[in-house]
């Protein structure tokens, strides 16, 4: 394998599983289960709720994230390219998978500007009520609030499951405003960045979004919910992932209320959320929106982004601060990759895109798998080296 494009390899997760690690079950952070879904919405609210862009979350019924099948994901996340490197190519959660499978709105304003405030103000004229100074730790008051915990419990998830960053309420403000905003692309980069910061084999969680993590697997792949719990599961989900085919992915049919954005989903551009910012490589998965895969460019390194955090900058504006990815993101209307439309998602063994895959990939994770699956690809090219 080449280490020109994944030049993190030494640090990643899947080198110390290669080398007899113990498997890793990550603990994937999330919010217990909502007593209130859809239907159980009052008209006026669910109104309010559509306006601010957050109803599509209301109709998503509750599951419990399987930590075995996210931390399987994890192995095979590269944080170089922001893909998943499946034996068949690259692959990846991209902004139309957002729209989908959460509702979001894509097209839009960044989430960014100031991180800190007088938050007893703002929560005071937002919510109504005053809290104490010490849980300020990080009707339409009402579903502020709802709309809060939508964000803190399952789209913009902390590591303490229980908290909820209060820079997101300002937002909240102006419900048309709100509804606007490009709240995608935010739980995107979001999700982007935990699953960089987790191949860190050191690393003992996820936050982010687990169930747009598990969403995107059960809609791409076919991964039913598990009925009960083994040790072994993250070993039969590493196998299968070891093993997949291009054909096991299943290709469905978009409701036509999915398509609001679809002018913008094949975008590359950067992805903000603050302080956060991570890039969305469309042209690396042109198969994934139906049309032919080339070889794609290197990927973009900002230096030292993945450096950022929150701590001593309570008076930074963000959106000053990433003015150039800020300015990217509003021409993401300019920067749409199209190709020719694909027969099939499937690529020959001996396609060029596949033979430069292949010399920049980790083909398997676990060495079982890759004694298996080495049989296979040498019987597969002596065929075609003798036959065609």
């Amino acid at each position: 394998m080449q280490d020109l494009l994944l030049r993190l390899q030494p640090f990643h997760i899947s080198e110390h599983i290669w080398n007899g690690a113990e498997d890793r079950v990550l603990k994937v952070r999330s919010a217990k289960q909502s007593k209130l879904r859809g239907g159980d919405i009052p008209a006026a609210v669910q109104d309010l709720l559509q306006r601010a862009g957050f109803m599509g979350m209301t109709q998503i019924s509750y599951f419990l994230v399987d930590n075995h099948l996210i931390s399987a994901l994890v192995e095979r996340w590269r944080p170089e390219t922001h893909m998943f490197h499946m034996p068949f190519g690259e692959c990846t959660i991209t902004l139309e998978d957002v729209a989908i499978l959460l509702g979001l709105k894509i097209s839009g304003a960044p989430i960014t500007g100031y991180a800190s405030m007088d938050w007893g103000a703002l929560v005071q004229r937002l919510l109504g009520m005053t809290p104490p100074k010490a849980m300020l730790v990080g009707g339409r008051l009402r579903m502020r609030a709802f709309i809060l915990r939508m964000i803190g419990g399952y789209l913009l998830t902390d590591h303490s499951s229980s908290f909820v960053s209060l820079r997101y309420l300002s937002f909240l403000e102006d419900l048309d405003v709100c509804g606007q905003m490009s709240w995608g692309s935010c739980v995107l980069a979001n999700m982007y960045r935990e699953l960089c910061v987790a191949t860190n084999y050191d690393h003992k969680e996820i936050a982010g979004s687990g169930i747009l993590l598990q969403l995107w697997a059960w809609w791409n792949y076919a991964l039913h919910k598990p009925r009960e719990e083994t040790k072994e599961k993250i070993v039969k989900y590493r196998e299968y992932f070891d093993r997949l085919k291009r054909e096991d992915e299943l290709l469905p049919t978009l409701p036509p209320y999915c398509l609001e954005d679809s002018h913008v989903w094949r975008s590359t551009v950067p992805l903000i959320n603050f302080h956060i910012v991570e890039y969305h490589y469309a042209d690396r998965v042109m198969r994934q929106f139906g049309m032919v895969q080339h070889i794609p460019a290197p990927p973009i390194h900002p230096e030292k982004l993945h450096d950022l955090s929150l701590r001593g900058k309570d008076n930074t504006d963000w959106s000053r601060m990433h003015v150039q990815f800020v300015q990217e993101w509003q021409s993401r209307h300019h920067r749409v990759w199209t190709q020719p439309a694909c027969d099939t998602p499937h690529l020959s063994y001996s396609s060029e895109y596949m033979v430069w895959y292949r010399k920049h990939t980790r083909r398997w994770i676990s060495p079982s798998s890759a004694k298996e699956g080495y049989v296979v690809s040498t019987n597969l090219r002596m065929f075609l080296n003798n036959y065609l």
